[in-house]
């Protein structure tokens, strides 16, 4: 099977105005979500209806919680879409599964096998480069 992945920061969004970047995330598998709150709570529902196939499963890991802890989510996105919600932490690994799955995810970068196209973009370009359709893991550095 292969994955679609994304990182998507979600911003304030309404269901009228769903933003492009938005549209363009719709279809990967994973979001990775720092943010939380009302951005991700926001975001959520026009993710999922913009989603061209909803009975593929989208999975949002909530890493994160910079704009707010609590995400008041509506019950329609639950029904709009396969989604899983789910925790990242070291507590949402037990110990035992965490050193079950340890020796893959170590081996890829010991064997050289891991790529990663990323591209170094000044801080003060970001307004320019936020946007853009490199490609590339934009890196922002100052």
């Amino acid at each position: 099977m292969t994955r679609r992945a994304t990182c998507v920061t979600p911003r304030s969004t309404t269901r009228a105005s769903v933003p492009s970047p938005t549209v363009r995330a719709a279809d990967a598998d994973v979001v990775l979500d720092y943010a939380w709150g009302d951005p991700s709570a926001q975001a959520m529902l026009p993710l999922l209806t913009a989603r061209a196939d909803r009975d593929v499963p989208l999975t949002w890991i909530r890493i994160g919680s910079i704009a707010g802890e609590l995400a008041a989510i509506p019950s329609v996105a639950l029904r709009a879409a396969r989604l899983q919600i789910v925790g990242s932490g070291i507590g949402s690994v037990t110990p035992r599964d965490f050193m079950a799955e340890l020796p893959e995810p170590a081996a890829t970068p010991a064997a050289g096998t891991l790529q990663v196209r990323a591209g170094a973009v000044p801080l003060a370009a970001i307004g320019q480069e936020w946007s853009s359709e490199t490609g590339d893991r934009l890196v922002f550095v100052p």
